[in-house]
């Protein structure tokens, strides 16, 4: 019985520590930019397309501060869709979510040219890696419970 309650005291500590890394990590303020973006351009069959990509660790709120006219579109790589566009029209300050960690490609879909800057306001873990330690935090707690009642008995 003491070594099942050490083992998952352990494990419970363990849980709690991945929570108190995470919000220790919460607050840590990164940026990329300022950033040029061209004008997505077309003549006849050929597309000229200036990107940037930029990698987040973890799933983060960002905010944009954008100067210029234009439209910027910021693309998920591994999933493919679109996680943010906005209409720039000389200044724009807006906030989004970047949903998971990974490569997000930033375009200028507009007509003009854009600088644009952006600072990670929050970094969180993902959802499936905060139902993964809320999920084991509760299950190694009604284990060491179950445990600590047996051992009582």
């Amino acid at each position: 019985m003491r070594f099942w309650a050490a083992l998952l005291s352990a494990m419970l500590l363990l849980t709690i520590g991945s929570i108190w890394v995470y919000d220790s990590y919460e607050n840590e303020v990164g940026s990329v930019g300022p950033l040029f973006l061209q004008p997505v351009e077309h003549r006849e069959n050929v597309t000229s397309l200036s990107t940037v990509t930029v990698h987040t660790p973890t799933s983060s709120l960002v905010e944009a501060s954008c100067n210029g006219n234009g439209v910027v579109e910021v693309y998920d790589v591994l999933a493919g869709n679109i996680v943010s566009r906005e209409s720039v029209y000389e200044h724009l300050t807006y906030q989004f979510v970047l949903p998971h960690e990974g490569d997000y490609l930033i375009v200028n879909n507009g007509t003009g040219k854009l600088r644009c800057s952006f600072r990670f306001i929050k970094n969180y873990p993902t959802k499936d890696v905060q139902n993964a330690i809320y999920g084991l935090g509760t299950v190694f707690a009604l284990l060491l419970a179950l445990v600590i009642w047996r051992w009582r008995k």
